[in-house]
């Protein structure tokens, strides 16, 4: 026993390794592969997209009977974030798995058998302003009058999406009249006047789904057998939660009694985290993995795989995956097994190489499009205008819901949740959103999309990244819809932040820039761009800000 929580555990270990050993993960995961089998295990792989398609799938899988597991990164508040548990769950994993290892502690397994659905809810944004999250270093001198009740309830319309999404048990019976009237409360609380009274005194201005059936002259096969071909409508569902602390601690218990003492502390913080994640699925009927910064040497690769989806592949992590886009991209694709599904937007070098890769392999290679009718896109479309989400969603859907295809399971898309994952577009106030992507292919996304809503105007960009950003890239694609640039600072351990290539670019660029100062203006519209380290920075301030 480690006598330490998996945060404990993780809080001193590196986020990277300067010099990675590739052959340590596979050993462990080999040490005790036996004892948390998974079974059909679907990898995603790319440079954008990869949460939000991973959460499209499993809250699918979900809606159609199914348990499952989504495996992603990295985090914008909590650990618990990475490792998402839905569907068909009637017990906790933790439950399950207390018959091979009866030597815990009785009363740690009650406890984590009762447990199963409380921690999440709870306690989303109970933490943003602690000690351990402190942003006390930052010097912002307005906003000072939040109104607080208001600011809270916005928050959790987001951070939540709906209650409801987390705690409510349904039967296939009436799930769909539920899940609608989800999406619209969901819709509600967005706009809604505790949004409009955010900034207190300041006057901000204010900002057709049919069902999808799957057709059937598309009648691919499956590799599963024939009882996995609809959903078990009996059965209880539960459209999905994060993993309860209880859950994580398990995990991490488990894992120090079964791994080889070589491994117990030298694996690094994601791989520990993804034998994790692999323990707390060992039940489900389906494992959604995302694959981390890589692929070919990425830990989640030494799962057995039976799927591999492919979001747009980009330049991004230059001098770890590769010097280019080619090489980035064959480090990506070389991971693919027998059955693939590319994103709808792959772009052409990377296209090139998966098709080249495919060859060699004998890969049964496939776009999105290839499993989708002309009908179910355009309600796809329709379910992502529904739900106020960004155009650039429309791609991660589709790819998710052929996966969906693939697998031969039953869905409509009324059964389908909004998205339940933070710093998407995210709305924080009408004149204010944050988006966690950080490169240039995030960077064209959304530019497209500032464009589409508020046309020739320009916006202000809250900005900063990491010294292995392309930020030049990024700048230079974002400049069309840039009136000017200020950088918000933070600090994150190990990571080098990239603020003279800023400064260099933006003077290059001739766009005015200046530190943040948190004067956030009713007449400008903001937009705050970066990595999860930069909107969780950003929204850690504006909380702390409302008291």
């Amino acid at each position: 026993m480690s006598g330490r929580s998996i945060k404990e555990f993780l809080q001193n270990r590196p986020i990277y390794y300067k010099k990675i050993d590739y052959e340590r993960f596979p050993q462990a995961y080999a040490a005790i592969k036996d004892k948390i089998p998974l079974k059909n295990v679907i990898q995603i792989i790319g440079t954008n997209g990869k949460g939000s398609t991973g959460r499209f799938l499993a809250n699918a899988i979900a809606a159609a009977g199914f348990s499952v597991g989504h495996y992603t990164s990295p985090h914008v508040f909590k650990l618990n974030e990475r490792i998402y548990l839905g569907g068909r769950i009637a017990q906790s994993p933790v439950s399950a798995l207390n018959s091979d290892a009866s030597n815990f502690k009785n009363e740690q397994n009650s406890a984590l058998a009762s447990n199963f659905t409380e921690k999440q809810n709870s306690a989303k944004m109970q933490n943003l302003a602690s000690g351990e999250n402190s942003v006390s270093q930052i010097s912002i001198s307005n906003l000072q009058n939040f109104a607080t009740q208001d600011f809270i309830a916005m928050q959790n319309s987001h951070s939540e999406q709906n209650p409801a999404l987390q705690n409510s048990v349904y039967t296939t019976q009436n799930f769909c009249s539920e899940q609608n009237s989800i999406a619209q409360n969901s819709t509600d609380m967005q706009n809604s006047a505790s949004t409009q009274n955010l900034w207190n005194s300041q006057d901000l201005k204010s900002p057709s789904e049919q069902n999808l059936k799957f057709s059937s002259e598309q009648n691919f096969k499956s590799p599963l057998g024939s009882n996995f071909k609809s959903a078990q409508s009996s059965l209880p569902i539960s459209l999905g939660r994060d993993a309860t602390d209880e859950e994580l601690d398990f995990a991490h218990e488990f894992l120090q009694e079964s791994l080889p003492a070589e491994f117990k502390d030298s694996l690094s913080y994601f791989e520990y985290l993804t034998l994790a994640a692999a323990v707390l699925f060992r039940d489900c009927d389906y494992c959604v993995i995302e694959a981390g910064m890589g692929g070919e040497f990425d830990a989640t690769s030494s799962f057995g795989r039976m799927l591999s989806l492919f979001t747009p592949i980009g330049t991004d992590h230059l001098g770890m995956l590769g010097q280019n886009l080619e090489q980035i991209a064959h480090t990506k694709l070389i991971t693919m097994d027998k059955e693939a599904i590319l994103s709808d937007e792959m772009s052409e070098v990377p296209l090139r190489i998966a098709r080249q890769i495919a060859e060699q392999k004998g890969t049964h290679l496939r776009f999105a499009a290839e499993l989708l009718s002309k009908s179910e896109q355009a309600q796809i479309a329709g379910f992502c205008a529904r739900n106020d989400l960004p155009k650039f969603q429309i791609s991660n859907l589709a790819l998710a819901l052929a996966a969906m295809k693939f697998l031969n399971l039953k869905f409509e898309i009324p059964q389908l949740p909004p998205l339940n994952l933070r710093g998407r577009m995210e709305v924080l106030a009408p004149n204010l959103r944050v988006d966690v992507g950080h490169n240039e292919l995030a960077a064209q996304q959304v530019a497209r999309e500032i464009t589409e809503i508020y046309g020739g105007r320009k916006i202000v960009l809250i900005y900063n990244a990491f010294a292995d950003k392309d930020v030049a890239a990024v700048l230079r694609t974002l400049a069309p819809v840039i009136e000017r640039v200020e950088i918000f600072s933070y600090e994150v351990a190990d990571r080098e932040m990239a603020a003279e290539a800023i400064t260099r670019a933006l003077d290059a660029l001739k766009i005015p820039h200046s530190p943040f100062r948190g004067e956030l203006k009713a007449d400008e519209e903001y937009l705050v761009f970066g990595s999860f380290h930069l909107v969780e920075n950003f929204i850690l301030w504006l909380e702390a800000r409302r008291g």
